[in-house]
């Protein structure tokens, strides 16, 4: 029971994978759904504690990569700082 879930993760992130390389597009959303359902089909199988760390996982990454509102105004990460015109 320990390895099928993991059979079933991997295959579905390479099916995914390959789906996403392939470039006939009937194809392409075939592999790609097939994959999406193993993978949906590795979660449900894995133990509750691995669900939930992957979840907390997710969670930080949204933190991390939205944009926040300071202000009223969006600020991103990326966003460079506005520089001062040097004086001669």
């Amino acid at each position: 029971m320990l390895f099928s879930y993991l059979v079933l993760l991997i295959i579905g992130i390479s099916s995914v994978w390959l789906g996403l390389k392939i470039t006939e597009e009937v194809y392409r959303i075939a592999v790609v759904f097939a994959g999406a359902i193993l993978l949906l089909m590795g979660f449900l199988l894995v133990p509750s504690i691995v669900q939930i760390g992957v979840l907390l996982l997710l969670l930080g990454l949204h933190q991390l990569y939205t944009p926040q509102k300071i202000l009223g105004r969006v600020v991103t990460t990326t966003e460079k700082t506005p520089t001062q015109p040097t004086q001669l």
